[in-house]
């Protein structure tokens, strides 16, 4: 599977539509998953219907518990199914655009084998507290 990369600035309209990039979506197709994360993050992820099958059996072949059921409704909770209409646009719901903090200006950010979806200050403020903590990972891609 090609992998998600790229940052990307758009913007969400009044019915809480956002543009997902091409390059973005020739890969997460026409239907895929957007899910709250569980990290501490303020942003969405949005996963292949592909990787979400595999994340989904992860989480269901451990030994039933109260844990895991819990997981599973949670998890289950948190995640929404979305299409991608004529224009590119998927339409978010407003309980996720709550929980992510989005407002107008949004910044979409291809993580690999997911999408980050951020409110462009949240992300912007995330990015200066750890430029000013000093945890910005040093990455040598160097040969």
């Amino acid at each position: 599977m090609a992998e998600l990369k790229g940052q990307y600035h758009h913007t969400l309209d009044q019915k809480n539509r956002l543009l997902i990039p091409s390059k973005l979506r020739d890969i997460l197709g026409e239907t895929f998953i957007l899910f709250m994360a569980q990290n501490g993050d303020k942003c969405l992820f949005a996963y292949t219907l592909e990787d979400w099958d595999v994340l989904m059996e992860k989480l269901n072949s451990g030994e039933t518990s109260h844990e895991l059921t819990a997981m599973q409704r949670f998890v289950h909770a948190f995640s929404d199914t979305v299409d991608v209409d004529k224009q590119g646009r998927i339409t978010i719901k407003q309980n996720f655009m709550d929980f992510a903090g989005l407002s107008h200006n949004v910044f979409i950010l291809g993580a690999g084998r997911r999408v980050e979806i951020w409110d462009e200050d949240e992300w912007n403020n995330m990015m200066k507290g750890i430029a000013e903590n000093g945890e910005l990972p040093k990455i040598n891609l160097a040969f």
